[in-house]
């Protein structure tokens, strides 16, 4: 299996010169968080929501973007994709046909072709015991504290059985809408690259949030009154259901109960498709 045979071909993309609005515009009309860049038809950089974030006073495409992106080829294995995804922070990367833009492949799209396999290799190798929960009681700006605190890109919701009865992930603690308005109109400096660790970086750069900036608020209300349903699978549960699972529930990470249905940890997207490098040997 190779680039070309997962990649996504359709690529939403960016023109020098640009500036910041209209690269807006594209993620709003398009639901996207990131596009590659072009000038004179090639590749040469890559924006996301978290540059446009990091950069608040900077208006140019040229100064807002990643330039020399990371990228690979048509040809090369998806065991090449697999081994950069797992092991950057990258959640995408340009697929290119010699000079030419020739797609895009993100994480989503490997765990998308996974749920196709009928891979019967039990779930549990790929299970982090490190899952945050809380109480479904607590309230939402509580949780998104404590979120921000232990990095976590999802928090289990537990009743007073100490049941899971559902999850918040980065999507839920902020609707896209609050960062689309903060990104066109405020002029605060950004923060500084050293911020990082108080910024979460996850969910395909979706809803990036830095929570020290005032504008952003989180209700009192209990959590429970915002989560969504607990789908979770079993250490035994198979790979292409895990995967399935959570590319149906729109989720990069899903709880992982026990033969007690207590909560034992959690499965990440970016560790799910390393069995694609575990299978080949």
């Amino acid at each position: 299996m190779k680039a070309k045979d997962i990649m996504n071909p359709k690529v939403i993309y960016a023109t020098l010169p640009s500036n910041r609005q209209k690269v807006l515009q594209l993620f709003k009309e398009h639901g996207i968080s990131a596009v590659p860049v072009l000038k004179e038809g090639k590749l040469v950089g890559i924006v996301t929501r978290k540059d446009l974030l990091r950069k608040i006073d900077e208006d140019q495409l040229a100064l807002l973007m990643t330039p020399n992106p990371v990228t690979v080829s048509v040809e090369d294995s998806i065991e090449k994709v697999v081994s950069i995804l797992s092991t950057t922070p990258f959640r995408r990367l340009p697929v290119l046909d010699g000079e030419r833009l020739a797609g895009i492949i993100t994480v989503r799209d490997i765990v998308r072709k996974i749920s196709e396999m009928n891979l019967n290799i039990p779930v549990k190798k790929y299970v982090s015991p490190h899952i945050v929960c809380v109480w479904e009681e607590t309230p939402l700006k509580v949780v998104g504290e404590i979120m921000r605190l232990s990095n976590a890109e999802i928090c289990g919701v537990l009743n007073e059985k100490d049941e899971l009865v559902g999850i918040v992930d980065e999507k839920i603690m902020l609707s896209e809408a609050l960062i689309e308005d903060y990104l066109m109109k405020s002029t605060q400096t950004s923060s500084s690259d050293t911020d990082d660790k108080w910024s979460w970086d996850g969910m395909r750069d979706l809803t990036v949030r830095y929570f020290e900036v005032s504008v952003v608020k989180l209700p009192s209300d209990p959590v429970k009154k915002f989560m969504k349903s607990a789908d979770f699978v079993y250490p035994q549960t198979s790979i292409s259901k895990c995967a399935r699972k959570m590319v149906n529930d729109d989720l990069d990470c899903i709880p992982v109960l026990d033969s007690f249905n207590r909560v034992a940890g959690i499965v990440k997207d970016k560790d799910l498709i390393r069995v694609l490098l575990d299978v080949q040997k």
